[in-house]
């Protein structure tokens, strides 16, 4: 069962309205605002400084505070003065709307248990690059940022490159040529940068775990 549109298009309504700093940070397949299946999330950034108002906004809109399934309470850690993520949920007639925020953009450490924050250049320049979706009316990740994250969260987070994220990411892996987009991906892949964006552009997916595991030269 899918979440109906009209409820997802009201909260990205209400969090414009509100003039808080946010972007959408995948919008997979493009399943919202039309496709959302009951249960599954909304991933969302939101500015560090808007935090407690977005926490705020949301007990407005009768949304309730839930503990974060991947949370400190649940065991995980937030490294590097990461800030754990906000997870909220609304009970609206016969299915959830679930929202999860985060303050930076993250990825789960090799070191099981662990939540890391991805370099600061790569947090910074989101709110100077984010783009504006006017169809939609929500603000998103630009496709540079957007391409470094399915990558990092691929290999950091899914341990897999899934056919989904793979899709996504042949929309996009042109964007790896760019000097910016290396620059930054070797802000997390240091001396594997190049190899990796070799094996991307040749749709070598499968090989690209194992390689980057048992790489020694850094």
């Amino acid at each position: 069962m899918y979440i109906p549109k009209e409820q997802i298009n009201s909260f990205f309504q209400d969090i414009n309205s509100f003039g808080i700093s946010y972007v959408l940070i995948k919008n997979m397949d493009d399943e919202l605002p039309a496709h959302l299946e009951n249960g599954k999330d909304i991933d969302i950034l939101v500015k560090e400084e808007d935090k407690d108002l977005f926490a705020q906004k949301m007990l407005g809109l009768r949304y309730q505070s839930c503990i974060p399934p991947c949370g400190i309470s649940n065991g995980w850690s937030f490294a590097y003065g990461l800030t754990e993520y906000q997870f909220w949920k609304k009970p609206v007639e016969e299915y959830d709307i679930y929202i999860d925020a985060c303050f930076k953009l993250c990825c789960k450490s090799l070191t099981p248990k662990v939540w890391i924050p991805l370099d600061k250049k790569i947090n910074n320049d989101i709110w100077e690059q984010r783009v504006w979706n006017e169809k939609q009316k929500w603000y998103e990740l630009d496709e540079k940022t957007e391409v470094i994250y399915l990558v990092v969260r691929s290999i950091f987070d899914k341990h897999v490159f899934s056919n989904v994220y793979k899709k996504e990411i042949e929309k996009r892996k042109n964007l790896l040529k760019e000097f910016d987009v290396r620059e930054k991906l070797q802000l997390v892949f240091f001396h594997f940068t190049d190899t990796l964006i070799e094996m991307v552009l040749n749709g070598r997916y499968e090989e690209i775990i194992p390689k980057y595991l048992s790489f020694t030269e850094y």
